[in-house]
């Protein structure tokens, strides 16, 4: 399938209303100043568009690093134009290429964000006292999520995702 934008125009147009789902549930929970998010996940549902996304960033990307992260191709994108959010602009996006299993479709994804004032754990046991919190474990981090606008979700993690990839390629 194609994707649902041909432009980064297109791209961030279909990111403003996940954004304002997400600036909403960090408004209502008091996450501002609290804190940080790590980045902007987008999906692909094949070789071709994943392809074809990343041929698009990469015209205005400042950089972008590609590795194999459970057997699959994830780029994280320097974007040239941030996400801004309530909790301050998103730097970068995860975009994903079809697992081996072929479960994903193209898609807007999720927001993965750490505290910055609070461990880990503490900030999941806040969050799970007003929210469901689904635990997720994979391979390379684990996180739990919170359904946001749909199929879309907060998510939270330990720490960047840049530093993640950093120490498991230099091991």
């Amino acid at each position: 399938m194609a994707l649902p934008f041909s432009t980064l125009d297109g791209f961030y147009a279909g990111a403003l209303p996940h954004l304002a789902a997400f600036d909403a549930f960090c408004t209502k929970h008091g996450l501002a100043g609290r804190a940080k998010p790590d980045h902007f996940c987008y999906k692909c549902d094949s070789s071709e568009s994943f392809e074809a996304a990343r041929a698009l960033f990469e015209t205005e990307a400042p950089y972008l690093y590609q590795s194999i992260i459970s057997n699959r191709r994830i780029a994280i994108v320097k974007l040239g134009r941030p996400l801004e959010t309530v909790l301050g602009p998103i730097h970068f996006l995860e975009l994903s290429d079809q697992k081996p299993d072929g479960s994903q479709a193209n898609a807007y994804d999720h927001i993965e964000v750490y505290a910055t004032d609070r461990s880990y754990d503490e900030f999941v046991e806040e969050l799970s006292r007003d929210e469901l919190v689904i635990e997720e474990k994979r391979p390379h981090h684990s996180t739990h999520g919170i359904a946001l606008d749909g199929e879309f979700l907060f998510r939270t993690t330990q720490g960047p995702l840049i530093d993640k990839i950093k120490a498991e390629e230099m091991r």
